[in-house]
C-alpha cells in the first residue's frame, strides 16, 4: 500500500510516518478493537497516501515526457506488489488446507482467487447483499478488499487521466496537464462523495466496500499532488503550513476514537481521517512532522507497512482456528510480533531483492505481465484444488446422505427423538455427519418463486398435488419459513394438501413494525406485510394459516410504552385476526432453537464418532423471544394452535448440533434442509392435530 523506497533524499519522511501510523492503526483496531474503535480508518489514509504519491508521479511523467507510458507504469506496480502479495496469499492457502475445518474451505477459496485477480471488495460487496452469504465467516484474505480497490486506481487513473489530457488537447489547447487533473480529480471527489453518502445510507455494506465510493478519497490525495507549494519563504507561511498539518494530525487522531463501528461509514464520516490525511501529505514536508518520521522505529514501520498489513489479519484469523480457543492477550502480541517479523522478512529478502535486482529492472512490461500472468495461475490453482477437493467431500456427502434418506435407515435426523422416554439410538449413524460441514451453507431448500427479497411483491409457490387436494393451506413468514419449501412440500404430498407458501427477507406476518439497515428496507418489509393480509383476506376459502419467524428477526419498535416482548405479542395477534375474521385457523410454529455462530466449522473439525463439543445448552439455544405461545393464548377460542417442535432439536439440558446423524443447522439460526425434511412426518402430524382442534372450537 506504499510506493517504492525512494533514495534518503527524496523521501517524504512525513510521509513515511504517515504510512506507519495507518498501518498501525488498522493492526491495532484488529487486535484490539475496544480500545481503538475507529483504527480501521488506517486504509483511508492509505488510500489518500496511494492517491498522493501515484497521480504526483504521473503528472511529473506527463509533464516532462508528454505522455504516460501505460506499459512501464503498471510493471512498476506489479513488481512492488505482487510478488509480497502472492507470497502471502500462497502461504495463507497452504495454511487454511492445514488448520481450517474444510467447511469454510469453500468460501476461503472463493476469496483466495477474488484476492489473486484484485477483485475480493466486489465480491465482499456481493456478499453484503446475498442473504445467503451474510452468515460468513471473516476470511484470512478479507484485507485483501482494500488492496483490490487500489490496484483498480492503479489501473483507471493514467487511463481517465490521458482520456482527459486526449480531450483537453482538442478542446483547449494551453490547458496544462495539472489543470486538467486538477478538474478531472475535482470533479470525481464531489461525485464520489455524493454517492458515498447516498449509497452509505441505503446500502452500507456494499458502499464500505466499493470502488466508486472510495473513489473520492485516493482523488483528494492527488488533488493535493497538483498543489505543489514549494518550500515556505515566510514565517507567516511556515505557520500556516505547520499548523495544518498538525490539525491535519488532530483529525486523524480524533477519528480513531469518535469513529467507531457503528458509525455509518463510508459516508460523510470519512471525511475526517480523508481530510486530516490530506492536510499531512499536502502540508507536512516542511513542519515538524519528517522530524518524527525520520526516527529509526516510524521510519522502519512506514518501510515494511504494506507488508505488515498483508501478513497480520491472516494471523488474526488463522490462529484462533490452529489454537482452538480465542485469541488472549499473549496470543495478540504475539500476533503484533509475528506480523513484524514477517513483514521485514518479506521485505527485506523478497520484495526489495527483486524490486531493486537488475535483472528484475531491466525486465520489459511484456515479460512482467507474462510473469505476473504466470503467478497468477499458480496461486489461483491453489484456490481451484480447495474447490475440486471440496466438491469431491460435498458430493460423497450428498450420494451418502440420499442413500441414507431413501433407504429409511433407523433413527435418521429427527427420528432420533432425542428428548424421549426412549430415544432411538443406530450405532451406525455414530460417525455420520450429514451434510458435510463444508456443504452445509448450501443446504437449503428456498426457491425464487416463494421469495421476496428487496420488494414488498407478496410471491408465492403452490406444494403439493396440483389437483384432489382435501386442505388447502397457506405459510407465510421470513427465511425460517422458506427453509421448510421441502419440508412442507412433504407434508402436502403424504396428507394430499395443497400448501401454498410465501417468504420474505427478515419479514414475518406482524402489525408491528420490524427496524431495518435502511429506510427502503422498512418500507418493502411494511408493504409486503400489508399485501400479505389483502391476500389472506382475499382468500377466504383457507383451511389454515401456518406462520413461523425467527427469533432474531423477532426484533420489533416499541411504541405506546409497551415493552419489545409485548409489541412482539401485540403484533402476532394484529395480523392472526386478520385470519381468525376470515374463518381461518392459525396454526403457530415455535422458532427453531439457535445454535453457537461457529457450529458448522465446529462440526467440521470433528473425527471419529460424534462429540457434544459443538453443543448447545438449550437455555442458550432457546434464549431469545418467541412470542408465539403467548400470542395463540391471546387469541380467541378456538381460532390458533402451537406447535412447538423443540423436543426434537432439545433433551432436557441440551440442543445438540449433531442429531441422528444429521447436522442440525447450516449457520446460527438456520436449519440445515437435510434435517429439516427428517421433520416432515412431526411436523404433519402436529400441523394436522392443530387443524383438527381448530375445527373442534
Amino acid at each position: 500500500m506504499s510506493e517504492p523506497r525512494r533514495r534518503s533524499e527524496s523521501t517524504r519522511w512525513d510521509v513515511q510516518g504517515l504510512r506507519a501510523f495507518a498501518v498501525l492503526a488498522v493492526v491495532l483496531y484488529h487486535l484490539w478493537p475496544a480500545r481503538l474503535p475507529g483504527g480501521f480508518v488506517g486504509v483511508d489514509v492509505f488510500f489518500v497516501i496511494s492517491g498522493f504519491l501515484i497521480t504526483g508521479h504521473l503528472l511529473r511523467e506527463v509533464v516532462e515526457t508528454g505522455r504516460i507510458r501505460l506499459g512501464s507504469f503498471w510493471a512498476r506496480r506489479a513488481k512492488r506488489l505482487l510478488p509480497g502479495a502472492f507470497l502471502t496469499i500462497a502461504a495463507t492457502g497452504v495454511a487454511v488446507l492445514v488448520w481450517v475445518p474444510s467447511a469454510l474451505w469453500g468460501q476461503y477459496a472463493r476469496e483466495l482467487v477474488t484476492s489473486t485477480v484484485y477483485v475480493q471488495n466486489w465480491q465482499l460487496a456481493a456478499d453484503a447483499v446475498d442473504y445467503l452469504a451474510q452468515g460468513n465467516q471473516p476470511s484470512p484474505y478479507q484485507h485483501f478488499w482494500s488492496l483490490s480497490v487500489e490496484e483498480q486506481f492503479y489501473i483507471a487513473l493514467p487511463l481517465v487521466l490521458l482520456a482527459a489530457l486526449w480531450v483537453a488537447r482538442r478542446v483547449r489547447r494551453a490547458t496544462s496537464p495539472v489543470v486538467t487533473a486538477r478538474v478531472l480529480l475535482g470533479a470525481v471527489v464531489v461525485l464520489s462523495l455524493a454517492w458515498s453518502v447516498v449509497q452509505t445510507g441505503s446500502a452500507a455494506g456494499v458502499a464500505y466496500f466499493s470502488t466508486a465510493t472510495r473513489a473520492w478519497e485516493f482523488a483528494l490525495g492527488g488533488l493535493a499532488a497538483t498543489l505543489p507549494l514549494g518550500r515556505p519563504r515566510t514565517t507567516v507561511a511556515r505557520s500556516v503550513r505547520v499548523v495544518g498539518a498538525w490539525v491535519g494530525v488532530g483529525m486523524l487522531l480524533l477519528s480513531l476514537v469518535v469513529i467507531t463501528g457503528s458509525t455509518p461509514f463510508p459516508g460523510a464520516a470519512a471525511a475526517l481521517p480523508v481530510v486530516g490525511a490530506t492536510l499531512v501529505v499536502l502540508l507536512g514536508a516542511h513542519s515538524g512532522l519528517p522530524v518524527l518520521g525520520r526516527l529509526g522505529p516510524v521510519a522502519f514501520v512506514g518501510r515494511v507497512s504494506y507488508a505488515v498489513y498483508l501478513w497480520h489479519w491472516p494471523l488474526v484469523v488463522l490462529l484462533p482456528i490452529a489454537l482452538r480457543h480465542e485469541l488472549g492477550l499473549k496470543d495478540r502480541l504475539a500476533v503484533l510480533v509475528a506480523s513484524l517479523v514477517l513483514a521485514s522478512l518479506t521485505t527485506l529478502l523478497v520484495e526489495e531483492p527483486l524490486r531493486f535486482s537488475r535483472w528484475v529492472q531491466a525486465l520489459r512490461p511484456r515479460a512482467v505481465a507474462l510473469a505476473g500472468a504466470v503467478a497468477t495461475v499458480l496461486v489461483v490453482a491453489l484456490g481451484a484444488s480447495s474447490l475440486v477437493a471440496l466438491h469431491v467431500q460435498q458430493t460423497e456427502a450428498a450420494a451418502f446422505a440420499d442413500r441414507l434418506d431413501s433407504g429409511d435407515v433407523r433413527c435418521f435426523g429427527a427420528a432420533a427423538r432425542i428428548s424421549s422416554p426412549e430415544p432411538c439410538v443406530n450405532p451406525a449413524l455414530a460417525e455420520v455427519r450429514v451434510p458435510a460441514a463444508a456443504n452445509a451453507v448450501d443446504d437449503n431448500s428456498n426457491r425464487a418463486a416463494c421469495w421476496s427479497n428487496d420488494s414488498d411483491a407478496f410471491n408465492v409457490c403452490t406444494l403439493g398435488p396440483a389437483t384432489g387436494w382435501t386442505k388447502h393451506l397457506v405459510a407465510i413468514g421470513d427465511s425460517h419459513n422458506n427453509v421448510l419449501v421441502d419440508t412442507y412440500e412433504r407434508i402436502a404430498e403424504e396428507h394430499h394438501w395443497r400448501i401454498d407458501l410465501a417468504g420474505h427477507i427478515s419479514c414475518y406476518l406482524t402489525t408491528a413494525q420490524q427496524p431495518a439497515e435502511t429506510a427502503q428496507q422498512v418500507a418493502d418489509c411494511d408493504g409486503w406485510k400489508q399485501n400479505a393480509l389483502d391476500w389472506i383476506r382475499a382468500h377466504p376459502d383457507l383451511d389454515g394459516l401456518l406462520v413461523t419467524h425467527s427469533t432474531g428477526n423477532g426484533r420489533v419498535v416499541a411504541s405506546g410504552g409497551r415493552s419489545a416482548d409485548d409489541t412482539v405479542v401485540d403484533g402476532l395477534v394484529g395480523a392472526w385476526e386478520v385470519a381468525a375474521d376470515a374463518g381461518i385457523p392459525v396454526v403457530a410454529l415455535r422458532d427453531n432453537p439457535t445454535a453457537r455462530p461457529d457450529v458448522v466449522a465446529c462440526v467440521g473439525q470433528m473425527t471419529g464418532p460424534t462429540t457434544n463439543a459443538c453443543d448447545s445448552s438449550r437455555g442458550a439455544a432457546l434464549a431469545l423471544f418467541d412470542g408465539s405461545a403467548e400470542a395463540v393464548a391471546r387469541m380467541p377460542a378456538g381460532t390458533a394452535r402451537l406447535v412447538d417442535l423443540t423436543p426434537y432439536y432439545c433433551t432436557d439440558t441440551v440442543c445438540p448440533a449433531v442429531i441422528g446423524g444429521v447436522l442440525v443447522h447450516r449457520d446460527a439460526t438456520h436449519l440445515t434442509n437435510t434435517f429439516a425434511v427428517t421433520l416432515a412426518p412431526y411436523l404433519g402430524a402436529e400441523i394436522a392435530r392443530a387443524l383438527e382442534a381448530t375445527d373442534r372450537g
